[in-house]
């Protein structure tokens, strides 16, 4: 079963926020989030295979249907709650995967800086090679040079504006990972090996939160792209912030997503 932990409301409610990290990362990403989540739900922090304390066997194939059975094992426990699932980037998809096809009927959505996939069969094809490559410099050429590179894709420039005490935390925790496995969840689960679920989102019918930042253009359109597929969506773009919003923005973060959780009270 996946690793994970799980924190008692500090009111009344059958809310259960479940949190699902990015790649290179782990649950610990979400802790300053906790104790202000805590006012209004549960929640339950989750490490993906590959990641933070994850035990998954190395011998079995982390594809996304074994992610939503680890899900399903994980949610058992907690069926008399109403689920709302929180991805972010990687965290997302597995999310949005779950929503689609998982054992357990979830109440709310939220994706943060995520997408159902790639579209094109040529560009999937082409991210799946990219994402070998990636995993072979983990395996060859070591953490510390994978994120060291890491750190410098576009993708995530705007994190050079955080505070010191912000960039020490997050590069502790990316180098914290095992390489061996992270490759491993490259190969599995990776970018390049999400189906493609564009078709497919349409069939949820559950209210989705779609989270983007600003300065974060790929997600932004990717985004509002899926807001037009998706009948119960809406999204919000936080301002001057890039991808990681929930590091960049915490405090908007969290008064953004209590906001869509309250919600549920009017229901």
């Amino acid at each position: 079963m996946l690793h994970y932990n799980f924190y008692q409301s500090k009111r009344e409610t059958n809310q259960l926020l479940v949190l699902l990290h990015g790649f290179i990362s782990d649950s610990r990403t979400f802790d300053a989030h906790v104790d202000p989540l805590l006012q209004e739900v549960n929640v339950l922090t989750v490490d993906l295979p590959g990641h933070g304390q994850d035990q998954s066997s190395m011998d079995v194939t982390w594809d996304f249907p074994f992610l939503a059975k680890q899900l399903d094992e994980l949610l058992d426990m907690y069926e008399s709650y109403k689920v709302t699932l929180l991805g972010y980037s990687m965290g997302g998809r597995v999310a949005l995967y779950y929503a689609l096809y998982g054992k357990h009927t979830i109440n709310k959505l939220i994706l943060e800086s995520s997408s159902p996939g790639i579209k094109e069969e040529n560009n999937r094809y082409e991210r799946q090679q990219i994402d070998a490559s990636r995993a072979k410099v983990l395996e060859i050429a070591g953490l510390e040079v994978f994120v060291n590179d890491w750190e410098k894709l576009p993708l995530f420039y705007t994190q050079q504006h955080l505070d010191k005490a912000q960039k020490t935390a997050m590069r502790d925790m990316r180098m914290a990972q095992d390489p061996y496995k992270l490759a491993k969840a490259l190969r599995d689960y990776g970018t390049g090996h999400m189906p493609n679920l564009w078709d497919q989102i349409s069939r949820i019918q559950i209210p989705c939160f779609i989270l983007t930042g600003e300065l974060d253009q790929k997600f932004v359109k990717t985004g509002q792209a899926m807001n037009k597929d998706m009948r119960y969506s809406q999204v919000h773009t936080f301002s001057n912030v890039g991808h990681t919003i929930h590091v960049e923005d915490k405090a908007e973060f969290d008064t953004i997503v209590l906001g869509f959780l309250k919600e549920e009270q009017n229901d």
